[in-house]
């Protein structure tokens, strides 16, 4: 060995020639483990990628091991580590950052189906809504309840903005549709309550135009809810409004308009009206009604019983004067008071304007 020569070399046991060895180390683990990557150190920033707690685990696990071996991949495990922090760091931003909410809309666009509310300053007659409106609960005095929001749009998106007054007249159908669902017992509705409608502006139209139904009060406040549906109306109540629904606006139709119509009109009247009366017929024969009810319901099921002959006579007549005798003859079978006491049985409107119990 040479004086320059300052590696330490290795210990030469008795009887064994000394061999040239100039990679020898004196640490422990052979150059096959230090040329090989630690596994551990590979899982654990496989794991950091995916957000694994447990990749911060293996990264310490394989920095120690690295360090005692001297085997290669503490980059992997550092990268495992930083990866580790930064998913906890995401975790903790979305933990504590509370979300962004848009801001809520305002107007009568902020109202729910059902809401009541105040206008105040905006002449009745306006037909676009009015910016400020103030909710109030049903209970205290205000001006409207909102029946339901529709597309403003009739047929396709791009059509070009119609004018209100084309406009009302599509929002009176489309709120009249409405209407009929949200108060099943017209009976339950004061007199002075009308329905009414905002339509869409032209600036509005570009970008989300509803038509806002709502009833609107009379001459005095409103200081009740005025909805009549399947939300707020007992499982019999509900029943016995969907079964003379139909039959009962049939009747008003006939009428009102029967009288002057036309024969071929009279008999599509008549036999609207025919139809919906044995769909009412067999909607009480086959329902289950409380017992307090069960016997003004029998009889009223016998009177439209009764009548059917003459309904179905009336729809079959040959000419108009016969169509309207017979007409009136189905209706004679008809008793108010069996009808009254069903209502009250049931708890329903008695009298207009009178909500149900």
């Amino acid at each position: 060995m040479t004086a320059d020569d300052s590696r330490p070399r290795r210990p030469v046991l008795p009887g064994v020639p000394e061999v040239a060895d100039d990679g020898w180390e004196p640490w422990a683990g052979s150059g096959a483990q230090r040329g090989r990557t630690n596994r551990l150190a590979i899982a654990a920033f496989v794991l950091g990628l995916l957000g694994g707690v447990l990749g911060a685990v293996l990264a310490v696990v394989a920095l120690r091991r690295i360090r005692r071996t001297g085997e290669r991949g503490r980059g992997f495990a550092v990268a495992g580590l930083v990866l580790f922090g930064v998913w906890a760091l995401v975790l903790l931003l979305v933990l504590t950052v509370p979300p962004s909410r848009p801001e809520p809309e305002s107007g009568v666009r902020g109202l729910r189906v059902g809401d009541c509310f105040r206008v105040e300053g905006t002449p009745s007659g306006t037909r676009t809504a009015p910016d400020e409106v103030t909710e109030v609960p049903c209970t205290e005095p205000h001006d409207a309840e909102l029946v339901d929001r529709l597309p403003g749009y009739e047929r396709y998106a791009d059509e070009a903005y119609p004018g209100t007054a084309a406009l009302s007249t599509r929002a009176e159908s489309a709120c009249r549709r409405q209407q009929r669902s949200y108060v099943l017992d017209p009976l339950s509705l004061p007199a002075e309550v009308r329905l009414r409608w905002y339509v869409p502006s032209r600036v509005e139209w570009g970008a989300d135009p509803q038509i806002t139904c709502y009833l609107a009060a009379g001459g005095s406040p409103l200081t009740r809810p005025l909805r009549q549906d399947a939300t707020v109306l007992r499982p019999e109540q509900l029943a016995y409004l969907m079964a003379v629904r139909d039959f009962d606006e049939a009747r008003g139709v006939l009428a009102a308009q029967g009288p002057t119509a036309s024969p071929a009109e009279l008999r599509t009247m008549v036999g609207r009206a025919a139809s919906a009366h044995a769909g009412m017929w067999l909607a009480l024969s086959g329902g289950t009604w409380p017992a307090q009810a069960q016997e003004p319901i029998g009889k009223l099921v016998a009177q439209a019983q009764g009548a059917a002959v003459a309904w179905r006579d009336a729809e079959k007549a040959p000419d108009r004067d016969q169509m309207l005798r017979l007409v009136a003859q189905a209706e004679q079978r008809r008793d108010p008071q069996t009808e009254l006491a069903v209502r009250r049985a049931l708890g329903l409107s008695t009298t207009q304007g009178e909500p149900a119990r």
